[in-house]
């Protein structure tokens, strides 16, 4: 398949249920996202580096959302590369009306500027902040054919208030904070809406990673769990993000959303 043009329209949308596209969808937040949207009448296009040939996390997936909607599916792409992320979105968007990005694709890693390579500094801006530009730039003209829509980007409580060694990961989430805001304002007029999510820590691999780079035990969220800044489990911040792309959160839009336990009120 050849990809569309970059920023090129997308002419009239496919019929059928809307769409949802969610990156990282393989495990994680993305995982539990992709699952969350399905369960409200969504088709979800799932992208991750593993499609869904994949005998692991994306297979796996990819079954449990065509028990929901038949059409669903998990793609294989790498979000940091423009034709790989195109031709995720086409083939996204002729399932259905694209109505539902969600960017959930991300690394980290754990070092301060000074030990942070040219390398790894790079890897982390093309993964979590040129992903969800290339993404959102492939997406936006196939939600306007729709007749509008929502975006959420994950952002994280490190674009407001870090920890030490993260800097890479810390300056990429502002990043993404920033674009959003600014998206907001480019696309109202379409009917758009573009949400920053800012969440704490979630228990992901990611953040079992940042732990053992700490030297800490991974984070557990135990059911019933009150205390502030405790770790989530990633359908607790699905949840927030079935709410964000649905009409009820309709006057959402710009404006961070936080969705941290707590962690923000100790960071």
């Amino acid at each position: 398949m050849t990809p569309p043009e970059a920023g090129a329209r997308s002419g009239p949308p496919a019929s059928g249920p809307p769409v949802a596209l969610v990156t990282g969808a393989a495990g994680g937040i993305g995982r539990a996202v992709a699952l969350a949207l399905a369960a409200q009448g969504l088709t979800i296009a799932g992208v991750d580096t593993v499609g869904a040939a994949d005998p692991g996390g994306a297979g796996d997936l990819a079954a449990r959302l065509r028990d929901q909607a038949p059409a669903s599916t998990v793609l294989a792409a790498d979000v940091s590369v423009a034709a790989e992320v195109e031709q995720a979105v086409a083939v996204a968007a002729g399932i259905g009306p694209l109505t539902t990005v969600v960017n959930c694709a991300a690394i980290l890693t754990c070092h301060d500027v000074a030990t942070t390579d040219e390398a790894e500094w790079d890897r982390v801006f093309a993964v979590n902040v040129k992903g969800t530009y290339l993404v959102c730039r492939a997406a936006v003209p196939r939600l306007r054919a729709a007749g509008g829509g929502c975006i959420v980007n994950l952002s994280s409580v490190h674009a407001l208030a870090t920890v030490p060694q993260l800097a890479a990961y810390a300056a990429s989430k502002g990043a993404v904070l920033a674009l959003s805001r600014q998206m907001a304002i480019d696309y109202a007029a379409d009917g758009i809406r573009v949400v920053p999510l800012i969440v704490g820590s979630v228990d992901t691999e990611m953040s079992r990673q940042h732990a053992a780079a700490q030297g800490l035990p991974p984070g557990h969220a135990e059911p019933g769990d009150r205390s502030l800044g405790r770790m989530a489990d990633p359908a607790e911040v699905a949840d927030v993000i079935g709410f964000l792309v649905s009409d009820q959160a309709r006057f959402v839009t710009g404006s961070p959303v936080v969705a941290d336990g707590g962690m923000l009120t100790h960071l």
